[in-house]
């Protein structure tokens, strides 16, 4: 009977043994390098970054609505007061996009700060910044990194069909 009570705590052993390195392989799959946790920031991140894109497009079309309506009343032409001034002047007045200055205070042409914290009605955190770019004629939203690397999240619709 001895001999019975020793292989059931060897068994026992083993089986705890077993589990701790299955859990050990799960925990590392979880929070590990390339884990699950990792993954499903990087998609909110992914999916938060395309939600500026949709908010600031959101407001520029809510004031080309609203110039359009104006337009119709006094029977102008929208062209004759909605343009891309226009539009950048609506996103600084509502402190949304914010001039980017040199060194020596001068604002650089087609670059603009982005204030995401004014996009949204709730508290966003990012590890980068978004600027708003003037490349070949349109106004590109470019996520910055904290290491200065940059990715193109879309344009800005300034353009919109009537």
């Amino acid at each position: 009977m001895n001999k019975e009570n020793g292989f059931a705590y060897q068994v026992l052993v083993l089986i705890i043994i077993i589990i701790i390195a299955i859990a050990g392989v799960l925990i590392n799959k979880l929070v590990g390098r390339n884990g699950m946790i990792e993954k499903v920031t990087e998609v909110e991140s992914k999916f938060s970054k395309e939600d500026v894109l949709e908010k600031i497009n959101y407001k520029v079309t809510q004031k080309f609505i609203e110039l359009n309506n104006t337009a119709k009343a006094s029977n102008q032409s929208i062209s004759s007061i909605y343009n891309s001034d226009v539009v950048l002047a609506f996103l600084k007045e509502n402190l949304i996009i914010e001039e980017i200055k040199n060194e020596a205070g001068e604002p650089q042409e087609g670059i603009y700060w982005i204030h995401v914290e004014n996009l949204k009605n709730e508290d966003v955190h990012y590890t980068g910044k978004f600027q708003l770019e003037k490349r070949q004629e349109k106004y590109m939203i470019i996520w910055y990194d904290e290491v200065g690397n940059s990715e193109e999240i879309g344009e800005l619709l300034i353009q919109q069909m009537i």
